[in-house]
């Protein structure tokens, strides 16, 4: 019996309701009383139940029902009518013949028309009875098919009322989960375990107490009444980071751990008590769900980094199934028509795990048992450094949190007295300088650890892309970057920890935790991160050596690792040895997947990264008339300080989209772009590029 769209008539209101849902009782008292009326002029009594029309019946099977039957009853009805005329009628002609025949016999003829009128009514009477038989027959079956269809109901409602008592029971063994895992906490009312599947309940968001006007902008006060007087739980702090390498050591436990360690996770829900027009609840215009499942992201893609060489591989890759297990590496047939399990089977397969194993060791959160390259152990000190960064890192996103600024700090990093922190990484380092009892998980941490921890909140202006790709000279790559490490006073295990934030922080931008890092994995040139990864051991050195030296250095790697791929020997010396690298870095041509290609046998797209490389000298000439910004590479000329002092924004996509015959066209059309720019006449092209064969 679904519930359709049902009218009861030409131009009634058409009512739409939803199948399963309870009908208004007017509409259904109505109905009720129609069949009563048609049940009653058909002298029907007795045959329907007074409790056939108090079941919640549909209203469109009702009302069908009743205009069914009032249509057979006017066919009957118009049937004895019918019948009823045609008697009168032969009444009427018997009586005439009757007394017609009285002029003969008087007596005969009203014999006659007597018999015929009596024959006329029996046949008008016997047709009436059995019209009225027929509409109680018809009225009979109809309603036996009503009273069928409202025992189907009660049947199919009786199943309703049992499996929303079997919901009601599991969503209170979900809630009483919850509560007693963590620490009497309840889920977000928002949280429906509907429609996030049987795996996901426990990554509800906790709810948050809202904060007042009066403490909004305090915070100390604010953040204390968030946390209800919670506090780091840090014998679960010290077991997560203790057991991360474990192979009993699952996700779900882990989970369970950092939630009852950390209770700033619970400030992600705080809201304001008060509504304010023109403010959100997250600067990032995400629920606070969502950002809160994004921390939790950041806080999986650790644990999984954690684990390489364990099951780190396929939770990062391929995520986990409803048990919290790791997803094994699919076969070929579970390939066939999934574009993104092909995604994640190339992410697996062409990451450099070791070295991202190798950034927590330089970070100190892993140490090497019988030196470099045997097994790790887990630094527990420093991971709970990071799992606390990671736990707290976002929290003022969360608009209500921001802190405004009080007068004996002002002005700070460009707020004046008064001002609200509207940065929200500006914002942490704020607090965790001014206030660091606010974050008790910060709070907790020794005085080596919360100066790593405040290091990560600096601001680097640091630009990934323009290292890896070669876009820009040492100066415009590090200066900032290396004044926030002078001025903080970081060494390189500090460096190479704020690029393990850098990259959970990265891996947990889509908020689906159990899915592995679908940023990193889907959302990412996998030759891109590639490149980033590699870069990560180089950086760290900017604590002990100048912009320059890290820079080429860099270089120098990135060639090392193409060198094999692309058959290129050595890194290059001499005059244009930086502009050759430079070239190598921004054609992007180390592709793992696709195999080498010799540089006799190019490719459409694939730049022959020598014969390009002779083709430069004209620019580094033409860049040697500018002042150079930086230190001189220690095995170069001026004219490779200026090759490698000056931005080549827009150099990376003409290298990568130069075919072999055009390269040399390529790079005179960039140096004559360049020239325009500035003065003096370009230097002769064709005389320096014959000099190298191009």
């Amino acid at each position: 019996m679904g519930g359709g769209g049902s009218s009861s008539g030409n131009g009634r209101r058409r009512t739409t309701r939803t199948s399963g849902e309870p009908t208004s009782g007017r509409a259904v008292a109505a109905a009720a009383k129609k069949l009563r009326d048609l049940q009653r002029r058909l002298k029907f009594r007795g045959c329907l139940a007074p409790s056939v029309f108090e079941a919640p019946f549909e209203e469109a099977a009702v009302e069908s029902l009743y205009r069914d039957l009032a249509a057979r009853f006017r066919l009957a009805r118009q049937t004895l009518l019918a019948v009823w005329l045609a008697a009168v009628t032969a009444a009427s002609a018997g009586l005439f013949v009757g007394g017609a025949a009285l002029g003969s016999s008087a007596q005969h003829g009203l014999l006659w028309g007597a018999v015929g009128a009596s024959g006329v009514l029996l046949f008008a009477l016997w047709t009436c009875v059995e019209a009225d038989r027929l509409a109680r027959r018809l009225l009979w079956s109809g309603t036996q098919a009503c009273v069928g269809e409202a025992r189907e109901h009660e049947a199919l409602a009786a199943q309703v009322a049992q499996l929303r008592a079997q919901l009601g029971a599991a969503k209170y063994e979900e809630a009483t989960m919850y509560k007693l895992l963590f620490r009497g906490q309840t889920r977000l009312a928002s949280f429906s375990s509907g429609t996030s599947g049987p795996r996901e309940f426990l990554l509800a968001a906790p709810e948050a107490r809202s904060i007042t006007n009066a403490v909004e902008g305090e915070p100390n006060l604010a953040i204390a009444l968030a946390l209800s007087g919670r506090t780091t739980d840090w014998d679960a702090v010290k077991r997560a980071a203790t057991r991360l390498r474990h192979r009993d050591y699952g996700l779900r436990d882990y989970y369970v751990d950092v939630r009852q360690a950390f209770p700033e996770l619970q400030l992600y829900t705080v809201t304001r008590e008060e509504y304010k027009a023109g403010h959100r609840d997250i600067s990032s215009g995400l629920t606070p769900d969502e950002e809160y499942r994004r921390t939790l992201g950041a806080l999986f893609a650790l644990y999984w980094l954690a684990r390489v060489g364990i099951d780190g591989e396929c939770g990062l890759s391929f995520g986990v199934d409803d048990d919290w297990a790791p997803r094994k590496i699919p076969e070929q047939e579970d390939l066939d028509g999934s574009a993104a399990l092909k995604k994640r089977l190339t992410f697996y397969c062409n990451t450099p795990w070791k070295k991202l194993l190798q950034l927590l060791v330089d970070a100190g959160m892993l140490t090497e048992r019988g030196g470099r390259g045997g097994a790790v152990e887990v630094a527990v000190p420093r991971m709970c450094a990071m799992l606390a960064l990671t736990a707290i890192h976002d929290v003022f996103k969360v608009e209500a949190l921001l802190p405004r600024v009080r007068p004996e700090h002002a002005p700070f990093k460009g707020f004046a007295a008064g001002d609200v922190i509207n940065d929200h990484d500006v914002a942490m380092y704020y607090v965790l300088d001014h206030f660091p009892e606010a974050l008790p998980s910060f709070a907790g941490l020794d005085a080596t650890q919360r100066h790593s921890v405040l290091f990560t909140q600096s601001k680097m202006s640091f630009n990934h892309g323009w290292l890896v790709q070669a876009e820009a000279p040492p100066h415009a790559l590090f200066a900032r970057f290396k004044r926030v490490i002078m001025a903080g006073e970081a060494n390189p295990p500090d460096v190479s920890f704020y690029f393990v934030h850098w990259l959970t922080d990265l891996a947990g931008a889509v908020p689906n935790p159990l899915d592995g890092s679908e940023r990193l994995v889907l959302g990412f040139p996998y030759q891109v991160l590639g490149s980033f990864i590699t870069s990560f051991s180089v950086l760290s050195a900017l604590a002990t050596q100048t912009e320059t030296e890290v820079f080429e250095t860099y270089l120098e790697s990135y060639w090392r690792d193409a060198a094999p791929r692309l058959r290129l020997g050595a890194p290059p010396s001499g005059e244009h040895a930086i502009a050759m690298m430079r070239l190598l870095c921004q054609a992007q041509s180390t592709r793992s997947r696709t195999g080498p290609y010799p540089p006799s046998r190019t490719r459409p797209g694939h730049v022959p990264v020598r014969r390009v490389a002779h083709s430069w000298p004209c620019s580094a000439t033409t860049l040697s008339r500018c002042p150079s910004c930086c230190a001189a590479v220690p095995h170069s000329s001026a004219l490779d300080r200026a090759t490698a002092a000056v931005p080549r924004r827009h150099s990376p996509r003409c290298c990568r989209s130069a075919r072999c015959r055009c390269c040399a066209s390529a790079s005179r059309a960039t140096c004559r772009g360049w020239c325009r720019t500035r003065r003096g006449p370009p230097p002769s092209v064709d005389s320096v590029s014959s000099q190298h064969g191009v």
